[in-house]
């Protein structure tokens, strides 16, 4: 029994990663020759790679006119992306998919905590 709960759980988990779509590429997904900068050229056939597989995939492409280009995230125009920068730049990026929203409600300082909650009479009473 426990086995079989165990193989529905991980499938579930399976299908929901799967349904959360592509995820946000990584550093060294750019930086193809691992030297910990990437160039114009190596940022120009990544990005354009990642397009052909979603356009292959049968993905919706309404967004790729407003692909970053390279100078969005060489910010300190030296003609290579660091991994500060890109890192910059993703958050950047995460929060403005979020609306420019920050934390949530409940979500503070103090979130997860249990507060003692009186229900019924008050003890005065």
């Amino acid at each position: 029994m426990k086995r079989t709960i165990l193989i529905a759980a991980l499938a579930m988990a399976g299908t929901l990663l799967a349904a959360q779509g592509p995820q946000m590429p990584t550093f060294a997904d750019f930086d193809r020759d691992g030297n910990k900068k990437v160039t114009e050229q190596e940022f120009q056939l990544t990005q354009q790679e990642r397009m052909t597989q979603r356009a292959e995939e049968g993905r919706m492409m309404k967004n790729a006119a407003n692909a970053p280009q390279f100078g969005d995230i060489d910010t300190n125009s030296d003609g290579f992306i660091d991994q500060a920068e890109f890192r910059n730049h993703q958050r950047s990026h995460m929060r403005s998919q979020r609306g420019g929203q920050g934390q949530g409600r409940g979500m503070g300082r103090g979130a997860g905590t249990f507060q003692r909650l009186h229900v019924g009479p008050s003890e005065k009473e």
